[in-house]
């Protein structure tokens, strides 16, 4: 009888395990509303995943000092780009803050495991301008002292271009208003100067930016939960976030399953065998 018991069981969790990676669908988290406004075809995001940003285009940082984008990586640390202006009337201001609240979320420390990145794509913006901003960002941020962990660059017009058009940012700008319409996002970058991955709107989740981090450092930066989390999420662009990968959970579960169901036959076979031995 003990005997019968441990086979059906046994059945049973192999029947539960997953025939293959679709065969279970991904579960979302629920909907959310892409931020991104588009006043006409040529404003918007293309996703250049995979691409490398052309780490030889020449900027001036906020102290007037000319640079390349290739100084900002190399050190084996996820780089946060944010493409905004710095006379914007709101919404570059709100995508900046919450890029900052989400990273302070986070807990780590700016040019420890993570730097971030700020380019005018207005090419009047000054060195003045930048650092202004960014001396209020750091602030929010918490972290005043780490102005060379996060630097605010501008340059002249065909440098911004180049890198917009390499990161798929199509920004327009409008003579009547003098102001640029442009996507809302935070733009992830690999330690090496590749694009990893794109996040919507203007407040960013601790969890998406902490997984987008630890993505794009391939598992470099972050704890080694961070890393497990991950094998349980993955990106969804239908809703722009992180959301539980459910053939993991399921495969996951079931291997779960079935471990403690051969730990239930062995223990009842080992019962049986001493009542026979007895």
């Amino acid at each position: 009888m003990i005997r019968k018991i441990a086979v059906a069981l046994l059945a049973l969790a192999i029947v539960s395990l997953p025939e293959s990676a679709e065969a279970a669908p991904k579960l979302s988290l629920g909907p959310v509303a892409n931020p991104t406004t588009r006043a006409s075809n040529q404003i918007g995001l293309d996703e250049q995943l995979g691409k490398s940003l052309p780490l030889d285009l020449p900027f001036v940082d906020q102290a007037g000092h000319p640079v390349k984008l290739a100084d900002y990586f190399g050190d084996g640390k996820p780089v946060v780009l944010v493409l905004a202006y710095f006379r914007c009337p709101m919404l570059c201001d709100l995508v900046l803050r919450g890029v900052a609240d989400g990273l302070r979320a986070i807990g780590w420390t700016l040019g420890k495991q993570y730097r971030a990145l700020t380019v005018s794509i207005d090419p009047r913006d000054s060195a003045k301008a930048a650092l202004h901003k960014q001396g209020a960002l750091l602030q929010a941020l918490g972290e005043p002292e780490r102005a060379r962990s996060w630097p605010f660059l501008v340059g002249a017009e065909p440098q911004i271009h180049a890198l917009a058009e390499r990161v798929g940012f199509q920004y327009v700008y409008d003579p009547h208003t003098d102001e640029y319409a442009h996507p809302a996002c935070a733009i992830v970058l690999t330690p090496d100067g590749h694009i990893s991955r794109y996040l919507y709107g203007v407040r960013f989740p601790t969890r998406d930016l902490r997984l987008a981090m630890v993505e794009a450092s391939h598992g470099t930066v972050g704890s080694i939960i961070d890393r497990l989390i991950l094998c349980c999420f993955r990106y969804d662009p239908a809703s722009h976030r992180y959301a539980i990968y459910v053939t993991a959970v399921m495969k996951g579960g079931a291997t779960l399953v079935l471990v403690l169901v051969a730990g239930m036959v062995l223990f009842l076979w080992r019962l049986e065998r001493r009542r026979r031995n007895a």
